[in-house]
């Protein structure tokens, strides 16, 4: 048997003696660990086949660049997703939209903080990059699914094509009516419309960040009017033109959680 896999860090930090004292101590500790001072750096290391087992990352208001990194892993690496422990002395305005309860954020000055975090996280078992949701329903139950739109004939087509494709579905007509139904019971998939007029899709996503914040990886949505907003309001979630592409919807929603057989 061969000697077992180092574990392996990025640091990114604009800071070039941080970085220096960061290097020092994980590397004492072990860390096989790669370093990078700008975007295309990062990027360069994530694009890689090493593995990454951890990402300590600096993000503040004046030095957004562990915030930019993060926006590229969701949509390239999206497997890294709870790997970053970020670095800052404040967290910046969109981190909680954005990171969603998935990763912390450590003083600059809290060295020993930093490293338990970055321990924690690096001990942590891999996911998926394709399957977020994984499980397999091997008992026999059908996965659940919370739809939501506030057209009527949308929602009883959707409804139907989603219970023949193997999914337990709960429909509801709004964004309101979706968040009682998530404060009642955890569903498998979500698959919200972004546009509705008795609480949105938007609404819905920050009531799951705020307050189921694991469930933030399964919600898929669909819109009329293709644009930035639901990639600005959800990042890294994918977003579908209502009624134009319900195999590459129905391909998302598997992804997340596959009906059995």
């Amino acid at each position: 048997m061969g000697e077992p896999r180092r574990r392996s860090i990025l640091l990114l930090h604009h800071d070039g003696q941080l970085l220096d004292l960061l290097t020092r101590v994980f590397e004492a500790r072990g860390f096989a660990v790669s370093l990078a001072a700008t975007q295309m750096q990062a990027r360069t290391v994530l694009s890689g086949d090493r593995p990454l087992d951890v990402i300590v990352a600096g993000w503040d208001a004046s030095h957004p660049l562990g915030g930019e990194v993060y926006k590229w892993a969701l949509e390239h690496r999206y497997e890294l997703r709870d790997r970053f422990v970020f670095v800052a002395d404040e967290a910046p305005p969109e981190f909680d939209r954005l990171v969603a309860g998935r990763c912390l954020i450590v003083s600059a000055f809290e060295t020993a903080e930093i490293i338990r975090v970055a321990e924690a996280t690096a001990r942590r078992p891999a996911r998926s990059p394709s399957l977020p949701g994984d499980a397999s329903w091997s008992d026999g139950s059908r996965p659940t699914l919370l739809l939501a739109d506030d057209d009527p004939l949308v929602l009883t087509a959707m409804a139907e094509l989603l219970e023949s494709a193997g999914w337990a579905v709960t429909a509801v007509d709004s964004g309101n009516a979706a968040i009682s139904a998530l404060d009642q019971q955890e569903f498998d998939v979500i698959l919200s419309d972004w546009y509705m007029a008795n609480g949105s899709g938007g609404h819905v996503f920050q009531w799951i960040v705020t307050f189921r914040p694991w469930m933030v990886d399964r919600i898929v949505f669909v819109t009329e009017r293709l644009g930035d907003a639901a990639a600005q309001g959800a990042p890294g979630r994918p977003v579908f033109p209502k009624g134009a592409d319900s195999a590459g919807l129905v391909e998302a929603l598997r992804k997340i959680a596959p009906p059995r057989g």
